[in-house]
């Protein structure tokens, strides 16, 4: 005997009814329940029995009952398939007194006449969380981007992150100045005797989930080996350690306990976690990005200061004092002390300039180009030679010039230099560097007794030929009319 149609297609959807994981209730119009689904206990906590005959409002907070009155009135009205509230936050009331958030669905339903509405009602806990989330992690890259020191939002982070994830203590590690590992933030009760406590970079679970790169779920910190001192204080049971990673760089670690006789973390505990550090630590490094170009141009800002002061400003009073010389040279007595004293003047005021240049904020000891360098390497030489050797420059010397060239050149600047302090008696050294089709030219020029004719046997002038020599290059020394002499060093770049 075979079971009518009508029978099977009820068995049927009764089957379905009772396997939903949605708690499904029906309505009438008056919003009396008619029936409920097995899965109203796991979610509100009454068996489906109990809630017969019972109105919808024992499901709704007191405060929300009078609006959703209003909202299933509208529904019986015009009924339609629809999500209820769309853009509004829905609360269920849990038979313990508990709130919580929910996602309804509606449906109309019809029945000999009869009008129904069967609400498919859903936790809506993990997606409040998730967009909790998301409104945190923006916040905190809009901080960031806003110019936030990245170290004054790790207490925030350390506490979204534990009200996010229900725990009652967190904290950040991090890698520290010394070497080891350093909690550097920390939120919730009794959590400060944590804050600055040091770890190995070793041995500590915080290491170890920096390196592996995996999270770690703890059954009791309490007693667990390799956790920070003062966790037995804090009474903690359940924790879960998370790497905070961005970009294949762990940067640190996140750590979240709960309170003995709390529920150990899930494993959609773990993965809300992960993804909110690593959202979080993606945050940071943008951060940090942010700061290393605000930083990137300060230095080009400086830069730009510091090329403007020497190619203009340098080289008009080099200028004036090249011309002051030549009058020099025709003038005597007072007006000849005069002229000398100008001269003096000039070349202090070109000091300072380059005091001033070097101590720019931006000009860090990495940012230093070969102009720096052989601007410092002729101050270096002030004492021996008596005097500030003047050094200009033409053309792009810092862009141009690599590395090996202007080791060469570094090299050769402060060999001539030191030639000229020990035999020349020279009472100045003009050096010029040019940059220009493809060849550096430096030339080092004193006013002192000259070279002696024929070969020169010197070590220092030999190194400068033979460093010429090897970067494919020539290196003259020749004498300089009416006294003096010049030193000819070029090389192709």
């Amino acid at each position: 005997m075979s079971i009518a149609p009508e029978r099977e297609s009820g068995r049927l959807l009764g089957a379905i009814f009772s396997a939903s994981p949605d708690a499904v209730v029906v309505v009438d119009e008056s919003g009396r329940i008619i029936l409920s689904s097995p899965a109203v206990t796991d979610l509100f906590g009454y068996y489906p029995e109990e809630l017969i005959g019972e109105s919808l409002e024992s499901l709704i907070p007191a405060g929300r009952r009078a609006n959703h009155a209003e909202h299933l009135r509208q529904f019986f009205q015009a009924p339609r398939a629809r999500q209820m509230g769309a853009g509004l936050e829905l609360a269920g009331w849990h038979r313990d007194g508990t709130e919580f958030p929910v996602e309804v669905s509606l449906a109309p339903v019809e029945v000999r006449g009869a009008r129904y509405a069967a609400a498919f009602v859903r936790d809506g806990r993990e997606r409040q969380r998730a967009i909790d989330r998301l409104h945190t992690v923006n916040e905190i890259t809009q901080r960031l981007l806003a110019g936030s020191d990245i170290h004054d939002l790790l207490p925030l982070i350390a506490e979204r992150a534990r009200r996010l994830c229900s725990a009652d203590a967190a904290w950040v590690v991090s890698p520290a100045p010394s070497g080891q590992l350093e909690i550097i933030a920390v939120d919730g009760p009794g959590t400060e005797v944590l804050l600055g406590v040091e770890l190995s970079a070793e041995t500590s679970r915080s290491a170890e989930v920096m390196r592996t790169g995996s999270s770690e779920v703890i059954d009791d910190l309490s007693t667990a080996p390799n956790v920070p001192r003062g966790t037995t204080e804090l009474n903690l049971g359940p924790g879960l350690y998370v790497p905070l990673i961005a970009d294949e760089r762990h940067v640190g670690t996140l750590v979240l306990g709960r309170i003995k006789g709390a529920p150990a973390f899930l494993p959609l505990d773990v993965a809300f976690a992960e993804v909110f550090a690593g959202t979080t630590a993606a945050a940071l490094e943008l951060g940090e990005t942010r700061a290393e170009l605000e930083r990137l141009g300060i230095v080009a800002e400086d830069e730009r200061i510091a090329r403007d002061l020497h190619d203009t400003v340098i080289q008009q009073l080099f200028a004036i004092g090249l011309s002051l010389q030549a009058a020099r040279a025709t003038a005597s007595g007072t007006l000849g002390e005069r002229i000398d004293a100008a001269v003096d003047g000039l070349d202090g005021v070109i000091r300072e300039i380059r005091n001033t240049i070097f101590r720019l904020p931006g000009r860090t000891e990495a940012a230093r180009s070969l102009r720096d360098e052989m601007l410092r390497l002729g101050d270096k030489h002030r004492d021996e030679l008596g005097f500030t050797p003047r050094i200009a420059f033409h053309g792009p010397v810092d862009a141009s010039v690599p590395e090996a060239v202007s080791s060469e050149v570094l090299q050769v600047l402060g060999e001539g230099l030191s030639n000229v302090a020990r035999h020349a008696r020279a009472s100045s050294v003009e050096v010029v560097v040019s940059v220009e089709e493809g060849w550096l030219s430096l030339s080092i020029v004193d006013d002192g007794i000259g070279i002696a004719e024929g070969p020169h046997a010197g070590h220092g002038v030999r190194n400068m030929v033979t460093r010429a020599s090897n970067l494919g290059g020539t290196c003259t020394v020749s004498r300089r009319e009416p006294t003096g002499t010049t030193i000819a060093w070029r090389v192709p770049i």
